[in-house]
């Protein structure tokens, strides 16, 4: 981020996060959240934004694939963007009629 002061041009390098109630920081995550939604998904891949936070919503006829493809649109997601993903503050629900639910990790969590 650069910022032009009466003792001239200031510069420091973010890479995540904002300070909490600053000024800056919807305009900030709105840069981010437009790249991030106007990024080119597979096709059974959906998002939304809302606020600060993301949805994922992926289709899929099976269970293999549907850990494959949301592991594989999390880890796009994250890595294209060098954002983290908290893991304890990541849910998901799964609407399903498989007999056997399937179970999503990321990164071993």
């Amino acid at each position: 981020m650069t910022l032009l002061t009466p003792q001239g041009r200031a510069t420091k390098e973010q890479k995540q996060g904002c300070p909490q109630g600053s000024c800056s920081g919807p305009a900030l995550w709105n840069l981010v959240a437009n790249e991030i939604l106007n990024q080119v998904w597979p096709d059974n891949v959906h998002i939304q934004s809302f606020a600060n936070d993301f949805v994922l919503v992926i289709e899929a006829d099976t269970n293999k694939s549907l850990v494959a493809d949301t592991q594989s649109a999390i880890t796009q997601f994250s890595s294209e963007n060098e954002l983290a993903i908290s893991t304890e503050k990541t849910n998901y629900i799964l609407f399903s009629k498989m007999v056997r639910s399937s179970k999503i990790t990321f990164k071993g969590v």
